[in-house]
């Protein structure tokens, strides 16, 4: 796969507490390194967001997702590797991760993502990439890099041209957290 983009230039813009602005598996979004704390609050003040509201991670793999959440029911573990669609879970135990980046409750909503270019990314980083959606607070998300505002753009460490004139007829992920018996919550469809 060919990426438009220089990689080692976005993996410098991450180390550097920059915020990216990139295609997804599911619409535009922004994107720091979730051991970035600098970088988490641009991502917030860009969108014009209440701190209360986490942010969800992305990673690329069950393997990074078990590293630091180290206990996983079976259940929810079977529904990653067999689930296809965009699938965030907030999981309630989380480790290795700065209170920072993680709820008020120290849990976390990961994502595994099926973008080959994002978990390209996300691999090289060594850590996941905090991302929300592209828009300023309660405005819609965007589908194509033309429907990001202007505002955000601007405001950005670096724009990824991948897939940039593509309309990724996206939505945002179904949200789901579970108990200890490991029995599903929809929390967003």
């Amino acid at each position: 796969m060919l990426f438009v983009d220089k990689l080692s230039d976005i993996i410098r813009t991450l180390e550097n507490d920059g915020v990216l602005l990139h295609a997804t598996d599911t619409v535009w979004g922004l994107a720091c390194s979730a051991l970035s704390e600098q970088g988490i609050n641009k991502i917030y003040e860009i969108k014009r967001r209440e701190r209360h509201k986490p942010i969800l991670m992305l990673a690329d793999s069950v393997a990074m997702v078990k590293k630091y959440v180290p206990h996983i029911h079976p259940r929810i573990e079977t529904l990653l590797h067999f689930h296809k669609k965009p699938l965030t879970i907030v999981y309630p135990d989380v480790i290795k991760l700065p209170e920072y980046s993680l709820a008020e409750n120290g849990s976390a909503a990961i994502r595994i993502t099926s973008d080959p270019y994002t978990n390209r990314i996300i691999n090289l980083l060594g850590c996941p990439l905090m991302s929300t959606s592209a828009n300023i607070n309660n405005e819609p998300f965007a589908q194509e890099f033309i429907n990001v505002s202007q505002i955000i753009k601007d405001k950005v460490d670096f724009v990824s041209k991948h897939r940039i004139l593509e309309d990724l007829n996206g939505k945002p992920s179904v949200m789901i957290d579970y108990n200890a018996e490991g029995e599903i919550n929809f929390l967003r469809l």
